[in-house]
């Protein structure tokens, strides 16, 4: 993959020979990179990391120089743009209803400030409708959140040719074999296009009953609550979530409209800190089918497990891919978004 060094104002630098690269890309929240430059093609002015045949692009936020037998080199890292977006808070409080992909346009217009190049546009209405209240939290963090209620999720892709970055609502493809509009991808070790699966399935933590509640304490008798019930009629295992600092404002919103933002807020805590973790991670083969051809990040996709004798229809939420001594891997992981706290470069 081609690299190529843009400068703080994004102006080109120079295209970049590494020996090894790690390029990390997330479908729920900013993806990341690193690669290794030898020390004589390494530029001190390197402020992102470019290139067309990715959506993403690098910040450099963290440069070390190492020497090994080798020779010297800088491993320069970072996340891509969409981490940018977390630079920026949602303050004053939010309050607003609509299309899910309507809402993400708006927050982004109001809070992006003055984050270079950002351009925001009206996107395509896509989503069921919300209602939200948000304060404090960063913009980015937020966005997925309330996307992924939804399987949706944004992208801040740079446009080399018109010096912009624009905002963009996505979604990946529906590939199963439950749907006629898209050619189906499936993995399974009887196709042989996978290998050294690793599953995880972890209800430790699982909750699929929620009681929200919201609007001042629950002394004083004003509260207001709605109920989160996934339980399908089935066994209830609850969770009793405190949303007490979203406060009913009736001149901004109606009742329902607070009501439908609780709601909002408590399926972001539920899908967070109380959802069952299913994370599949397999080596690819390129057999029959291939990445970014065939399947992309974000795609729904089916994997037939085939020693435990079940299908899983389930999102590609991370690519892990590795450029290095002429050779391309790319290990996709399956499933649900493991919690994780973002690292400093």
């Amino acid at each position: 993959m081609q690299l190529l060094a843009l400068d703080a104002d994004f102006n080109p630098i120079g295209y970049i020979k590494y020996l090894n690269l790690q390029w990390i890309r997330r479908y729920y929240e900013p993806g990341e990179y690193s690669v290794q430059i030898p020390i004589k093609y390494y530029k001190p002015n390197m402020a992102y990391i470019y290139t067309n045949e990715r959506p993403e692009t690098g910040i450099v936020q963290k440069s070390e120089y190492k020497t090994d037998y080798q020779g010297a080199y800088m491993q320069v890292s970072g996340y891509f743009l969409e981490y940018k977006l977390n630079d920026k808070i949602i303050y004053p409080r939010y309050i607003k209803s609509g299309k899910l992909e309507d809402v993400a346009v708006d927050m982004v217009t109001k809070f992006k400030e003055d984050i270079p190049l950002l351009q925001v546009s009206d996107g395509e209405h896509r989503g069921d409708t919300i209602s939200i209240q948000s304060t404090g939290k960063n913009l980015a963090s937020q966005l997925y959140e309330m996307l992924q209620t939804q399987d949706m999720s944004f992208r801040t892709r740079y446009d080399y040719e018109n010096n912009q970055i624009r905002f963009e609502v996505w979604q990946g493809l529906e590939r199963t074999m439950d749907q006629t509009i898209n050619p189906f991808a499936v993995f399974s070790g009887q196709l042989r296009n996978i290998k050294n699966e690793k599953i995880t399935i972890d209800n430790s933590a699982a909750k699929n009953y929620a009681v929200v509640v919201g609007n001042g304490q629950y002394e004083d008798g004003n509260q207001i609550e709605v109920i989160i019930d996934q339980s399908n009629g089935g066994y209830k295992n609850k969770v009793y979530l405190d949303k007490t600092s979203m406060k009913y404002d009736s001149d901004s919103q109606t009742l329902e409209e607070y009501k439908q933002s609780l709601a909002l807020a408590g399926l972001e805590t539920m899908q967070k800190s109380y959802s069952q973790v299913t994370s599949i991670s397999v080596e690819t083969v390129d057999r029959g089918i291939k990445y970014l051809e065939d399947y992309d990040l974000g795609d729904k996709v089916e994997i037939v497990v085939d020693a435990l004798q079940t299908n899983l229809a389930t999102r590609i939420i991370e690519v892990n891919e590795v450029f290095k001594e002429g050779q391309h891997t790319a290990v996709p992981t399956f499933g649900t978004k493991v919690p994780k706290v973002y690292r400093k470069f």
